[in-house]
């Protein structure tokens, strides 16, 4: 495959298609997402938002070491980019810092060992970016370290199991090394401190890297990787019989392989683990491998896909990073973290699984891709608007649906981790607090979608589109893993103070999340609370089924007697126009503007729409967000401004 002139990589080098076809998985995302410079939103991220930065380097034995480079008082904006491909970082390091070691070999001339990577991350609000390079030169005065760093690769990431919590400066911090010892003896364990931190951490930083075989070395050159993990609290596990093996259960993520490729090629890792709370930073870097199946059942039985870190160095320094978590902000856990993986030589605890378990009580099919499934919860649950839910399926897949359906599960599906996410678009009410709605789309190839679907179709007995049928009687369950989502909840406003003057934004599925907020706005303008003024831009190709869940989450607004404060205008984009039918009863005050073709990449629509002088938000598939954002942004709209759901799953 040839690079584009923006495209970073020729290819997913050996050990990513390795680990990649070990997993079955389709191409997630297209190599061309990785480019060669840093684009300006991630320039902007770098340089203005960053309280600290992890980054991966090599020690004289090719080992990689995590290093988390702050400034001294923990305040943001030590980093700068002059350029596209170049990064400057002025850090405070503290004693027994990896990189003080590794600086002495970049320093030696070895490009090899000049290699960087980064892990821009912002913990308050789980956006992550990473770049990856090398350095060009390097200077450390006493602890302050200047690097110049020349970009290569550059990649935006997904934001899950990154646990949200406030962070601030702490610039009283007084590092303390606790121990320092870079090389272990062949039954040196771990000291019990040092597991019992590990037991504890919630958040992880890996670094890898990949040294190219001499024929490869051209098309996929060697490089270093660094990566988040994060999880519940002892996510990680320290194997009991040596003491010193690391156990990384691997999450479903964007689905690359980067950190599992550079492994299987070269089997070594480092693992850097910070506490928000206390300052603390643990380093390791050992011996990996990855274990796939029933080598890493045996190892821990609930994990298909594990990586194994074997200690041979560590270094474990008190109060040191100058940041600490906010006192009174509790730490939120992200919603995809499944519960902790025990090792089949641990004594898990009872009761180990606090998940609400959801029973899928009924369905609605609206046409041959689209359906609406219902879940009835063990206990009433909150889930505000435009949220999704995370659900873990395995019972039904590995046995439930056995039971149903006569299928046959292929080994491309083994390692499938049966977690799957969608957006409620009915969320439970006062009146059935403990049911919800999720609007779903069969996925082509897919593996749960089309199984639910065949489940549908053999209980419809006949009953046409757009109709409830019962699946109570079926005993389909699910456990709720936990609840996300990034777009904001429009409080009301009163029309003295300006109202709300909303713009939704939706690409195919993507208008899940505004038929929940339709719904939500809905119950505040039948109670006359506030003004609201709302433009919904959809791009569909099933504009039927889509204008009827619309009308339905307005429903309520048929018995409005007043409608003064409510404005509700829907742009529809689709290929067929001329075939679509308006549902009725639709109130007056909603105005339906049906477009053929799709939205202008210019900014000329949203720009006869007002659209910079709205409220943006915007959801769906990557390439119409991307379309859609450059369009408002030629509109004028603030890029920066505008709140998006993501479909990174």
């Amino acid at each position: 495959m040839s690079a584009t002139s923006d495209c970073a990589l020729n290819g997913w080098h050996p050990g990513e298609v390795i680990v990649q076809g070990i997993m079955n998985l389709p191409a997630r995302v297209a190599i061309t997402a990785v480019v060669n410079h840093l684009p300006d939103q991630h320039r902007l991220f770098h340089t203005t938002r960053l309280h600290f930065l992890p980054v991966t380097t090599l020690d004289e034995h090719g080992r990689p070491w995590v290093t988390i480079l702050t400034s001294k008082d923990g305040n943001p904006q030590f980093i700068s980019s002059p350029a596209p491909t170049n990064i400057h970082i002025q850090a405070h390091l503290w004693d027994s810092d990896p990189i003080i070691h590794n600086l002495i070999n970049i320093r030696g001339g070895s490009s090899r060992q000049a290699f960087i990577s980064a892990l821009g991350i912002e913990v308050s609000t789980r956006r992550r970016n990473k770049f990856a390079g090398s350095i060009s030169s390097a200077t450390l005065e006493g602890k302050a370290l200047t690097m110049e760093l020349d970009v290569n690769q550059a990649l935006g990431l997904c934001p899950k199991y990154i646990n949200l919590r406030k962070i601030e400066c702490y610039p009283q911090a007084n590092p303390r090394t606790i121990h320092d010892k870079r090389e272990l003896q062949p039954n040196e364990r771990l000291p019990q401190d040092v597991i019992d931190f590990i037991n504890n951490a919630d958040t992880a930083y890996l670094g890898t890297s990949y040294v190219a075989r001499p024929e490869d070395e051209k098309e996929f050159p060697s490089h270093v990787g660094t990566n988040h993990r994060g999880g519940r609290p002892g996510f990680v596990r320290v194997r009991v019989t040596d003491g010193r093996t690391l156990v990384l259960p691997n999450y479903a993520g964007n689905r690359l392989m980067n950190s599992m490729g550079n492994i299987q090629v070269t089997p070594l890792a480092a693992l850097t683990f910070p506490s928000f709370a206390t300052g603390s930073i643990l380093y390791i870097t050992g011996d990996a491998k990855n274990l796939f199946g029933e080598p890493a059942r045996e190892i821990m039985p609930e994990s298909n896909v594990l990586t194994t870190i074997k200690v041979t160095g560590y270094a474990f320094v008190h109060d040191a990073l100058p940041l600490r978590e906010v006192s009174d902000n509790t730490v939120t856990r992200s919603p995809y973290s499944p519960p902790v993986r025990y090792l089949a030589e641990e004594n898990p605890p009872e009761n180990r699984y606090g998940d609400i378990i959801l029973t899928l009580r009924s369905a609605r099919i609206h046409n041959d891709t689209l359906a609406t499934f219902t879940f009835e919860s063990s206990r009433a649950i909150e889930i505000a608007p435009s949220r999704n839910v995370v659900l873990e399926l395995s019972e039904f897949l590995r046995v439930r649906s056995h039971q149903i359906l006569d299928w046959v599960e292929g080994k491309s599906t083994e390692n499938d981790d049966c977690v799957r996410t969608w957006t409620v678009s009915i969320p439970p009410t006062q009146h059935e607090p403990r049911c919800f709605s999720i609007t779903v789309r069969q996925i082509k190839g897919g593996l749960i979608t089309p199984i639910m679907y065949q489940i549908v179709n053999k209980a419809s007995d006949g009953r046409s589109i757009n109709q409830d049928i019962p699946l109570s009687s079926y005993n389909i369950v699910a456990r709720l893993r936990g609840i996300g989502g990034d777009l904001p909840i429009p409080d009301p406003i009163a029309n003295c103070d300006g109202g709300r003057r909303l713009l939704w934004v939706a690409g195919g599925i993507g208008v899940t999340p505004f038929l929940s907020l339709a719904r939500y706005v809905s119950q505040w303008v039948a109670l006359g609370v506030g003004s609201w003024d709302i433009v919904l831009v959809l791009s569909t190709r099933e504009p039927d089924a889509v204008l009827l869940l619309i009308s339905e989450a307005l429903r309520s607004l048929e018995a409005a007697h007043d409608l003064t404060d409510f404005a509700f205008a829907l742009y529809l984009f689709t290929p067929s126009p001329g075939v679509v039918r308006t549902p009725q009863p639709w109130s007056s005050t909603i105005d339906v503007h049906i477009h053929q073709g799709r939205l202008a990449v210019d900014g000329s629509f949203f720009s006869q729409i007002g659209a910079k002088d709205r409220e943006p938000h915007i959801c769906g598939p990557l390439p119409f967000v991307l379309t859609a954002m450059k369009a408002m942004t030629d509109a004028g709209v603030n890029p920066e401004h505008v709140k998006r759901e993501r479909f990174t799953y």
